[in-house]
């Protein structure tokens, strides 16, 4: 109970700085270093309490590895906003990580059951409904773009996990390192293009929500990878897509389609099925 509830209260994070981070008028990689900058000198307050409490070096070069994973995450996300819609991208990049984190662990638990097969379609036709992309001429952008973030996603979840059950990093100063280092890089990677920040740090308000809600939220989920199997946290994010669905349509207006709600049913049927 304790996990489900750490679950619930990461989700509502994570769906509203996705909000936030949709209805921005700046996104890209200048975007996700502001709002790293902003975390950044809570990162080293915490990295600093971590240190003078016992050694931290075990953690660093895993949140490293976990920092190259979430920010390929948030720049892919920005992307998969600019191309499609909140109520599409958000249920497609939440809803499918549960399955791809169960199609991973093939090799290590075996090959799944027609209960597990029957979930994939499900999530695989749910994808479809969602965006009605056989409707189209080509596949839709926002729809690829959000399974890329799926991706991603699936990524971290699965290295996270490790890191903190298996390598034993702990939680604080594997956060702050994976922030900071996030800093440095994409520091790294605009200074090239730094005319563009000007329009971007007028945006910090937007910014500063984002700040404390991201690491709020990712937060929450490795304190709760700590009390279940990473199958069972996945599968308790599901619960953001229902949250992304109902805020796109109540704060950004998007439809409701009957398409809409059976792609969204079926995505979450579906990720019951592979992960029980």
């Amino acid at each position: 109970m304790i996990a489900l509830g750490l679950l619930a209260v990461a989700a509502l994070c994570h769906a509203g700085w996705n909000l936030l981070v949709k209805s921005s008028a700046q996104q890209g990689p200048e975007f996700v270093w502001l709002y790293s900058v902003i975390t950044a000198p809570v990162a080293l307050g915490l990295l600093g309490w971590a240190i003078a409490r016992g050694p931290v070096l075990p953690s660093v070069w895993p949140a490293l590895v976990s920092m190259l994973l979430h920010t390929a995450y948030a720049v892919v996300l920005q992307r998969a906003y600019r191309a499609g819609e909140f109520s599409v991208v958000y249920p497609v990049s939440r809803g499918t990580p549960p399955v791809l984190v169960t199609l991973a662990g093939i090799p290590a638990a075996g090959w799944p059951g027609l209960q597990v097969w029957s979930g994939v379609g499900l999530v695989l036709g749910g994808v479809l409904a969602l965006d009605r992309m056989w409707t189209r001429p080509g596949v839709a952008r926002g729809t690829l773009l959000g399974l890329a973030v799926a991706v991603c996603s699936c990524g971290y979840t699965l290295w996270d996990a490790y890191a903190i059950t298996t390598l034993g990093a702990q939680v604080l100063p594997y956060l702050a390192v994976a922030n900071l280092g996030q800093v440095l890089m994409l520091t790294a990677v605009i200074r090239p293009r730094r005319e563009r920040l000007g329009p971007v740090l007028a945006h910090w308000r937007r910014a500063l929500p984002i700040a404390v809600l991201i690491p709020a939220s990712y937060g929450l989920v490795l304190v709760a990878m700590t009390l279940e199997p990473v199958s069972a946290v996945a599968t308790g994010r599901t619960l953001n897509v229902v949250l992304g669905v109902l805020l796109g349509v109540l704060v950004l207006r998007e439809r409701l389609t009957a398409w809409r709600v059976a792609g969204l049913a079926a995505v979450i049927g579906g990720v019951l099925l592979v992960s029980t």
